[in-house]
């Protein structure tokens, strides 16, 4: 049969998650789905091991390390299949959920869907991505012991870039106008968030199908205020971290790429409490003012995009 699915894993420096990965991967049936490594100009052998233990696969060597959004952007160029899943090179998928989940997209208005993602046997992963009241996305269920809370189809407003399926007509459908479908200049974090509000705004459903699809060995878990854990060591960590820089810049940008002036007054009370936070976090680890600068330097740009869009 010809394949339907592509499967699109995008690593770096991933030698270590990889085995795991592409034991599940390899035991899918070669003519189900076109499986494609890109790799993030890694300096340890990630290579080497897709080859070895994925010797069918259709790797991309990148010169430098271009972000999870680019780096996919880079693998969705070359998807000849109606569907494409970007998974994560820590997840172990199941094949039997996935292919329920692919089933989601006999309705002709699903753009992506997304099972259940698990940490273990046990702790939810991810169950879909919705909006916060500050208008930033969050994994349904994170860190929550799962005794069944999500057994129920429903509409998200993102899938997980960890493990998502997508529908390649709906992401040219949202593509910007220089090429881009995950936003180059998220480089990582979030971007998953403002691909599903932009196919939620061109009128695209996005789906959660209450079937697991995989575990995913997160190296960062929500614990504590905040999701930063509640030491305050460990607090401090996160706040120096390069994801929460990322993730605070990328968020600002997202809003103001697709906020709508109704969304906008209702929860304009807690974007401003959020961004009060961060602002006052600024004093307990100044290098985040440079990210304040950042923010203001891309703002015109992501106002352009809105007004592409």
């Amino acid at each position: 049969m010809d394949s339907r699915l592509t499967v699109q894993v995008l690593g770096w420096n991933s030698a270590g998650d990889l085995p795991a990965t592409c034991a599940a991967l390899e035991k899918i049936p070669a003519d189900e789905v076109i499986i494609r490594y890109i790799d993030n100009a890694s300096s340890d052998d990630s290579v080497e091991v897709v080859q070895r233990l994925l010797p069918n696969a259709e790797i991309v060597e990148l010169a430098e390390n271009k972000g999870f959004s680019s780096g996919n952007n880079e693998g969705f160029m070359r998807c000849t299949t109606d569907l494409v899943l970007v998974l994560n090179p820590d997840v172990v998928v199941d094949w039997e959920g996935i292919k329920k989940v692919m089933r989601v997209f006999e309705d002709n208005k699903v753009a992506a869907a997304q099972g259940l993602l698990l940490r273990d046997e046990s702790v939810i992963d991810s169950a879909g991505i919705v909006l916060s009241l500050a208008m930033n996305g969050v994994d349904r269920g994170a860190g929550e012991v799962n005794p069944g809370q999500y057994n129920v189809r429903s509409e998200v407003k993102a899938v997980t870039g960890a493990c998502g399926l997508y529908r390649m007509k709906s992401l040219r459908d949202v593509t910007h106008k220089d090429g881009e479908i995950f936003d180059n200049d998220f480089f990582a974090y979030k971007e998953d968030v403002d691909l599903g509000w932009r196919l939620n705004h061109a009128g695209w459903k996005v789906v959660y199908e209450p079937v697991v699809t995989g575990v995913h060995k997160r190296k960062l878990g929500r614990q504590g205020a905040m999701g930063w854990g509640s030491d305050p060591a460990e607090f401090y960590r996160r706040l120096r971290s390069k994801r929460t820089r990322y993730s605070l810049r990328n968020w600002v940008w997202m809003i103001v790429k697709n906020i709508t002036l109704k969304e906008g007054l209702k929860h304009e009370i807690f974007i401003d409490a959020r961004l009060l936070l961060f602002f006052c976090l600024s004093f307990l680890y100044p290098p985040l003012v440079t990210v304040w600068l950042e923010i203001i330097w891309g703002l015109t740009k992501m106002a352009k995009k809105r007004k592409a869009g």
